[in-house]
């Protein structure tokens, strides 16, 4: 009766397949981490745009506003100001969902089995990238 050189070593067989194992989890992790950070990235990008028009609006309102002596006119500009503020605030609330909703599917790709459907990206997030 001999014994198997991995049960001589006190190594159970399962051990390669533990390592395995690791090594796509590990490799989905990188994968996933990478788009997590694309995304991030994207966000961040979006959101310094905005903060950049929003300055620039409020720069030209300010000078549309001094040298606009009538009050009637005045009135106007922060009529119209206030419109475009409010669909700012909407098109913001529709981005931070949509952003929330991808950055929460990165994450279940994440936590999800190796070699599933789940952990690669879906055809729907990729049209919605290229949009």
């Amino acid at each position: 009766m001999e014994a198997s050189m991995s049960e001589n070593n006190s190594v159970p067989h399962s051990v390669p397949a533990i390592a395995t194992a690791l090594r796509q989890r590990a490799a989905q992790a990188a994968a996933v981490q990478s788009e997590l950070a694309k995304k991030v990235m994207e966000i961040n990008q979006h959101w310094l745009e905005r903060i950049q028009k929003d300055s620039t609006e409020a720069w030209q309102l300010l000078f549309k506003f001094g040298g606009t002596p009538a009050v009637g006119e005045k009135i106007k500009l922060c009529e119209q100001w206030i419109e475009g503020a409010m669909q700012n605030a909407a098109d913001d609330a529709s981005y931070a969902l949509d952003s929330a909703r991808a950055l929460g599917e990165l994450e279940m790709r994440f936590f999800a089995p190796a070699d599933t459907a789940e952990t690669k990206p879906s055809e729907d997030a990729a049209e919605s990238r290229s949009a």
